[in-house]
């Protein structure tokens, strides 16, 4: 099974990059047209507008840097780490977070498995067009690693371009830009020698991750 991530799929994750930054950077633009126009009439509402778009900003570009780049294979020490990296990304979102410290094992049981579990708390998202809760559980037990991710809320799912998406043979060129992530995704898992399963009840999906043919 083919590991190699294809120069379409960089290109592809690059332009969601760009679009999930347009709104944070352009609103931090239009806070400051805004006191530039009117004055110091409106310095708080503006400020809080900045504030919270700057935020929003570095909050994702932390997540994409350790989802989708170099960093992220070996750099990822904790699943503290991981749940730190998602919460930041839905801070201020429609989506909240349920992975309590005392279901989270100290580390990933091995380079590359807290990356993956970036990349289905992004997929996850994606099933959320109305917003809701992610769950996360975690196994690192030698012989069974195991990672879950699962979405509740309104019109939960991820339909038939994303399911169809991961499946890492997926036609390279039939990608877009929404389904790039899912595409990625399974080749990230393909190269740990995982599989991704996906289960779906209405407004609920569950994805998870282990190795091919373990627990």
């Amino acid at each position: 099974m083919a590991s190699m991530i294809d120069v379409r799929v960089a290109e592809l994750l690059c332009s969601r990059i760009c679009h999930d930054l347009v709104n944070p950077v352009g609103a931090i633009n239009n806070g400051i047209e805004l006191i530039k126009e009117i004055g110091a009439g409106v310095v708080d509402e503006a400020t809080g507008l900045i504030g919270d778009s700057a935020r929003k900003a570095a909050g994702q570009l932390k997540f994409y840097r350790m989802a989708y780049g170099f960093a992220g294979t070996r750099s990822i020490e904790s699943f503290g780490e991981v749940h730190d990296l998602v919460q930041g990304v839905l801070e201020g979102g429609k989506i909240g977070l349920d992975w309590p410290e005392a279901a989270r094992p100290p580390a990933p049981p091995a380079a590359g498995w807290g990356k993956l579990l970036l990349n289905l708390a992004a997929l996850a998202v994606e099933g959320l067009p109305m917003g809701g809760r992610l769950g996360v559980a975690v196994s690192s037990a030698p012989a069974a690693h195991r990672l879950a991710v699962t979405a509740e809320g309104g019109n939960a799912g991820l339909g038939d371009a994303l399911t169809a998406a991961l499946d890492p043979a997926f036609a390279v060129e039939r990608l877009t830009a929404r389904t790039v992530q899912a595409h990625f995704s399974a080749v990230l898992a393909a190269r740990l020698g995982a599989r991704i399963e996906l289960a779906a009840s209405p407004d609920r999906f569950e994805l998870t991750a282990a190795p091919a043919g373990g627990v």
